[in-house]
């Protein structure tokens, strides 16, 4: 290690020249000016596992790096950086930074670090992940970075501001393509669960999203972190609000706004609010749909449903973060509307909650004339109805679904943790035009399905006559069938006799 003061004349501002070598591994080279209380970096280099040949000459101004390594760990450069200087460059990325120096000594110290770097690792670690053969060509302004990044895992530009005070950190990004196999998913949910104060605002496009083996398409997210750098105490006020979600494929468009906060509790009126642990995913979404079938087979429920188009809308909320959804605690609402459909005839271990929808289970328990509408995939003109989902049990009223010739009704509850259900489900055959503009009516959850058909078949008798019900029980994958029997004429209320068929 070498720090030679250079020569000056009277009145040229002191200066050194600071180097240190480790063998051929690495090697920094800086020219100081020590005129002022803390010496001051004019310009440096720095060389990371290069040849001999590939020595790096001083700029003229500013500091530039270059790296090549097998493997590059930035978390452990990190470490001995704010370790020398107190200043943890990661900290915004949600790395615990300890006692903040002051502004002014952290920019001097900032002033070690590159202006311009070029950086080739087969394996490069940051903030805890994994990035594989990647290739970086970047620069900083001040608390402001910016890289144009080639790996594995990732391809495009990226801008990283670190937090300064009460300057709170931002990540704007530009990909082309990002992939986050199972185990950096999980990485990213816990960091999110751990660190939700410090992580910057956020700023994302990705135009080729795979999460977990599922192409998503294109990701666009802006999100803002309300207690990053506003001097809010741990734990108290913390709320992230999530200004667009928008996720694109060729079959469908999901749009979404939200926020992540804490939850907070107060004994009595006008205490402090007590702040939970755990904090609260609220989200309002809509989902436009082109395909279904294909919307479905992207994440992996191939030959469910052919053709379909509509659309959801509704919010939903979960305890955690908004990458992992909590079913035991899952809560909301939405609507939806899907018109000109089919379910295909498929296992229903592998429909699961579809399969009961498909009705493949019903033709044993038919007498009506239309047993191959549901046989080979149950045609649909359109499928729609209201959901509210209170603790993980999603229940409706009103659902409905027109075929060709009949239609499905549908009232109950589902269980979306446990995988269940009990629902009741009434066939009515179309017998006529009457029939079909009376079935084609929405069904207004605050009247729901009993005073639908009471209305129905005081209207049309026939249909009564006709129309068969059915109670779906059991688990997703193993349904439980039992017909229901009409109530005798001339009895006010008999109780249903109903024969279990297992399907």
């Amino acid at each position: 290690l070498l720090s030679d003061p250079a020569p000056h004349s009277t009145g040229t501002p002191l200066q050194d020249r600071l180097s240190l070598r480790l063998g051929s591994l690495a090697a920094l080279e800086y020219v100081r000016e020590l005129s002022g209380d803390e010496a001051r970096v004019l310009r440096g280099a720095i060389g990371i596992g290069l040849a001999q040949d590939e020595a790096v000459p001083l700029p003229r101004q500013g500091v530039t790096a270059n790296i090549s390594l097998d493997r590059l760990d930035l978390d452990a450069w990190n470490t001995v950086f704010s370790g020398a200087t107190g200043v943890n460059v990661s900290a915004g990325l949600g790395r615990a930074a300890g006692p903040r120096p002051a502004a002014q000594t952290e920019r001097e110290a900032l002033s070690y670090l590159p202006n311009s770097m070029a950086i080739r690792a087969r394996e490069l670690t940051v903030s805890g992940r994994k990035l594989h053969q990647i290739v970086v060509g970047g620069g900083r302004e001040g608390l402001l970075w910016r890289a144009n990044l080639d790996a594995t895992e990732l391809n495009g530009y990226l801008e990283y501001r670190q937090s300064l005070g009460a300057e709170a950190g931002r990540v704007y990004a530009r990909l082309a393509r990002l992939t986050l196999a199972p185990s950096g998913a999980k990485e990213v949910e816990e960091l999110l669960e751990e660190q939700p104060a410090s992580i910057p605002a956020l700023d994302i496009v990705v135009d080729d999203l795979e999460l977990r083996g599922k192409k998503l398409g294109r990701v666009e997210i802006e999100a803002i972190n309300s207690s990053a750098g506003t001097g809010v105490r741990e734990g108290a006020g913390r709320e992230w609000r999530l200004n667009k979600l928008n996720i694109r494929t060729p079959e469908a468009q999901f749009t979404a706004t939200g926020n992540w906060a804490a939850l907070t509790t107060s004994d009595a009126p006008g205490a402090v609010a007590q702040t939970n642990a755990r904090r609260r995913t609220q989200m309002q979404f809509k989902l436009d749909i082109a395909d279904a079938g294909e919307f479905l087979m992207r994440f992996g429920m191939k030959d469910l449903v052919r053709g379909g188009k509509g659309k959801m809308q509704g919010q939903v909320g979960w305890l955690g973060s908004p990458l992992t959804l909590d079913y035991p605690t899952l809560g909301g609402a939405f609507h939806v509307n899907v018109e000109t459909g089919q379910f295909l005839k498929a296992d229903p271990g592998i429909a699961r909650l579809l399969g009961v929808l498909n009705l493949q289970a019903l033709p044993r328990r038919l007498t009506l004339d239309f047993r191959d509408v549901f046989s080979e995939g149950f045609a649909f003109d359109f499928f729609r109805g209201d959901v509210t989902i209170e603790k993980g049990m999603a229940k409706t009223n009103n659902l409905q679904m027109k075929g060709v010739n009949a239609a499905v009704l549908m009232e109950g509850e589902a269980d979306i943790a446990k995988e269940t259900q009990d629902i009741r489900v009434v066939v009515v055959p179309e017998i006529n035009a009457g029939t079909a503009a009376l079935i084609a009516t929405a069904i207004n959850p605050a009247v729901g399905l009993g005073t639908f058909l009471a209305q129905l078949f005081l209207r049309r008798p026939l249909i009564q006559s006709n129309t068969q019900e059915f109670r779906v029980t059991g688990s997703w994958t193993d349904p439980q069938i039992q017909k229901v029997e009409p109530k005798p004429a001339g009895k006010s209320d008999p109780k249903a006799a109903e024969q279990g068929v297992k399907p």
